[in-house]
């Protein structure tokens, strides 16, 4: 296992973290082409701030420059996958201007945008407690991966407010209405094959095995063109809010965009030459 040094030779520099300065983060290769971030806030069970936000965003934006990273992992450090927004950061909201409340939301929805838009497959490795904002942070990754003693739960109406940065949004069109209103008006907590019933997550794994399931599925995303799996990943995003006409030019345009590429070349040449492709991401 290596330590993920971004390649700042390629691509704009954006987002002023320097390669050994995430303070929250713990990013490693451990092995070729997977970025593994692991949330280390262990002592908050990875609750996020404003430091950690920004942290994110830093790496979703370096990651997408660097071609090195074919497929990015999010976990959590201990106990922990992520408790959602940092309260203690919160205690002054309700004497913070509204405009600068707004921009302060706008910032954590932003970060969880990167998430979805990126065009590389993230896989959420749920390793422990998944509340609030974690959830929604899982939410924004393409694949959930859960430990058997992972805990789900959205307790937002416990403080007066509700959960509001993708659990409603995101999830009603992965698991249902009726299964967002249960988990958003009850609070309760709920076990990680509860929630794979739901349809949340993909599979549910042993602790000592979790790693495991999620680099093997990784190396499955690894085999494909890489410009195609992003284009795939873009496009079926782009769809669940498009009719079916409108969906069906985009993925023309799309397709189209990749049939003179050098991997689809070499995807063609290959088949033909009953062997494996080499795919170069271009």
């Amino acid at each position: 296992m290596q330590q993920w040094i971004p390649d700042n030779k390629k691509g704009p520099r954006g987002y002023m973290v320097e390669p050994d300065g995430f303070k929250t983060l713990d990013i490693t290769m451990p092995e070729d082409g997977v970025a593994l971030i692991t949330l280390n806030r262990p002592q908050k069970l990875n609750a996020f701030n404003t430091e950690m936000i920004g942290e994110i965003r830093a790496a979703m934006w370096r990651m997408s420059f660097d071609d090195s990273v074919r497929v990015i992992v999010i976990t959590g450090t201990g106990r922990g996958f992520c408790a959602g927004r940092d309260v203690e950061e919160l205690r002054g909201e309700r004497g913070m201007p509204l405009p600068q409340y707004r921009a302060y939301v706008r910032a954590n929805h932003d970060m969880l945008n990167d998430l979805e838009s990126i065009e590389k497959p993230v896989i959420a490795a749920v390793n422990g407690i998944c509340a609030g904002g974690g959830i929604e942070l899982a939410a924004s990754c393409d694949f959930r991966f859960a430990s058997s003693t992972a805990t789900f739960l959205l307790p937002e109406i416990f403080i007066g407010v509700i959960p509001a940065s993708g659990a409603c949004s995101r999830m009603i069109q992965m698991i249902g209405i009726e299964n967002v209103k249960d988990l958003v008006m009850t609070g309760r907590t709920v076990d990680a094959q509860e929630i794979r019933d739901m349809r949340f997550v993909r599979k549910v794994s042993e602790p000592d095995q979790l790693m495991n399931d999620v680099m093997d599925y990784a190396r499955l995303l690894m085999k494909g063109a890489p410009l195609a799996v992003g284009i795939g990943k873009h496009v079926t995003n782009a769809c669940q809010n498009m009719d079916t006409e409108t969906g069906r030019v985009f993925e023309r345009l799309a397709q189209s965009s990749l049939v003179g590429s050098s991997d689809s070349t070499e995807g063609v040449k290959s088949f033909l030459e009953k062997r494996k492709p080499n795919f170069t991401g271009h």
